[in-house]
């Protein structure tokens, strides 16, 4: 049964096993190819389509993932001009957007990956600029609601001049917890959500005009 403040469900069940990963960096902002292709290997585990798993090595064992939760009331974040919590006064609000994750199982311990993508959009007192998204992802044994396991990125994105949204994306480093059983989802769930508040703004640099 989950508990109340941590309940917004964000993935199915993807198969386990960990592939070997062509993804960006953590904490790297994704590519004009856009989010789908910085975290395609992570979100392909939701797709009929999706490739068919490696064989397990003799160490490794098949197990199935924890579902993805956002914290409550960490789904999105705002940042405000001023004392004024308007709309109005809105200088740039973020939220986050597809989530997945994949498990390896081996030696009694699974690692856990978690891949998060989201937006910035810039609001009537906001623009553009590069920000430091401060993204918290964890790890929690629901036997006793303890968190084993939580790491905070700061996540690159840049809204350049003329453009009111920029797209930020993270893969995580493996989140180690003790495998209780294969049926993970039974023993842990995994959270995401803003961790603090975002650096301030730098000014985005100037477009460079054509010979």
């Amino acid at each position: 049964m989950r508990h109340q403040g941590q309940t917004k469900r964000v993935t199915t069940l993807v198969l386990a096993g960990f592939l070997a990963l062509p993804l960006a960096a953590c904490g790297s902002s994704p590519s004009e190819g856009g989010i789908g292709s910085t975290l395609g290997n992570l979100i392909a585990f939701n797709s009929r389509t999706a490739p068919a798993a490696p064989a397990l090595k003799a160490s490794e064992v098949e197990v199935e993932c924890p579902e993805v939760l956002i914290s409550d009331g960490q789904a999105s974040m705002r940042t405000y001009a001023g004392a004024d919590k308007s709309s109005a006064g809105l200088r740039h609000q973020y939220s986050f957007g597809e989530m997945s994750r994949e498990c390896r199982a081996v030696d009694g311990k699974i690692d856990i990956r978690i891949g998060v993508s989201g937006y910035v959009l810039a609001g009537p007192m906001g623009g553009p600029g590069s920000f430091q998204v401060p993204v918290r992802v964890s790890v929690r044994r629901d036997s006793d609601n303890q968190t084993v396991q939580t790491k905070t990125y700061r996540v690159a994105a840049t809204i350049a001049a003329g453009q009111a949204q920029a797209a930020f994306a993270l893969v995580s480093d493996p989140l180690s917890v003790p495998m209780i059983r294969t049926d993970a989802s039974q023993d842990y769930s995994i959270f995401v959500g803003f961790d603090g508040s975002p650096d301030k703004p730098e000014k985005a640099p100037p477009k460079r005009r054509g010979n």
